[in-house]
């Protein structure tokens, strides 16, 4: 064995995620707290309007939309908590920061979400076997107010989403509390047409599978991230493929562990096996690999090691010892 390979060289590339929305948190001339904060303040402001006019109506919709709202404050809160949190630096004891704070938050929400679905789901079930017709005028204002300040709340996220992960979660939430508004003005005309009382419990149960699929979806992200799995649409073979194609000297990849902190933050070890007369350039070729990780992959966090490859011992016929 040559002397190059009877060692390893180790080189370590970090690279933490820093802000990098900012040239994005700036459209209608709001940063991105302060457009999280309206929508919060705005949707939290029609949970309230729905669950008193729901009770004063006597319509099941609008307190089945109110628990639908009451999700997306959940969902804007956790989004304005992960915008802090992620300022928040690492230290001694916690050296990952408090992403998981995020996590967690989403998992208790999602469990929440689920039993507040089975009670909607008891009650309209209930008003389907005593039916009772609610009061459509108070009804239909409530719900016209609710479509109105979700399109202000949709409106003032605009813009950011695209680029913004907590931002695009918000909006997707307000977009749903729009169309559950709509859903629910939709019944009121046909409940001022017809008299149908069944309208209102089955618009219930149609918002109650709405909050059930997005309480499924935060309930998957918050176990995919707790059970440190790569990231969805990420693997280590798509991850060793890039770095071979883009980085010259790579010949294979290997030991290679990804995982997400917290939402978005992607952490990457893995073992390059380089050509022998890369590793004298291994500082070089790290950093080239880090930036194909970080353009290709978004990855903004990797542990890289440099290796020389194994070399094949050719072994002749083994001769007899004679006893």
């Amino acid at each position: 064995m040559s002397d190059n390979h009877s060692h390893s060289d180790h080189d370590h590339s970090h690279h933490e995620q820093g802000p990098s929305h900012g040239a994005h948190g700036h459209s209608h001339g709001l940063d991105r707290k302060t457009k999280i904060l309206w929508a919060l303040g705005i949707t939290a402001a029609i949970l309230v309007l729905e669950a008193v006019g729901g009770l004063v109506s006597g319509s099941l919709a609008l307190l089945s939309d109110a628990g639908h709202m009451l999700t997306d404050l959940a969902a804007l809160l956790i989004s304005l908590a992960a915008m802090i949190m992620a300022e928040k630096p690492a230290n001694s004891t916690h050296t990952y920061g408090f992403a998981r704070m995020e996590v967690l938050a989403a998992l208790g929400n999602a469990i929440t979400f689920f039993l507040m679905v089975a009670g909607l789901g008891y009650e309209a079930f209930e008003r389907l076997s005593h039916p009772s017709l609610p009061d459509w005028k108070t009804m239909g204002l409530i719900a016209a107010i609710g479509f109105v300040a979700n399109g202000l709340s949709a409106w003032t996220l605009h813009g950011g989403h695209d680029h913004d992960i907590n931002l695009q979660g918000a909006w997707i939430h307000v977009m749903g509390d729009l169309g559950s508004s709509l859903g629910v003005l939709m019944g009121v005309v046909v409940i001022s047409q017809t008299g149908w009382t069944w309208v209102d419990p089955v618009l219930s149960l149609g918002i109650a599978i709405l909050i059930a699929s997005g309480a499924y979806s935060l309930l998957k992200k918050a176990l995919r991230i707790l059970l440190e799995s790569a990231p969805k649409g990420m693997t280590a073979e798509s991850l060793a493929r890039e770095l071979k194609a883009h980085v010259p000297g790579v010949r294979e990849v290997h030991h290679v562990h990804l995982w997400e902190v917290g939402a978005g933050k992607v952490h990457l070890t893995a073992h390059l096996v380089v050509e022998d007369q890369a590793l004298s350039q291994a500082q070089g070729l790290v950093a080239q690999a880090s930036e194909v990780l970080r353009e290709h992959c978004g990855i903004h966090h990797a542990t890289l090691q440099v290796e020389a490859p194994v070399p094949v011992l050719m072994h002749g016929p083994q001769k007899q010892v004679p006893r």
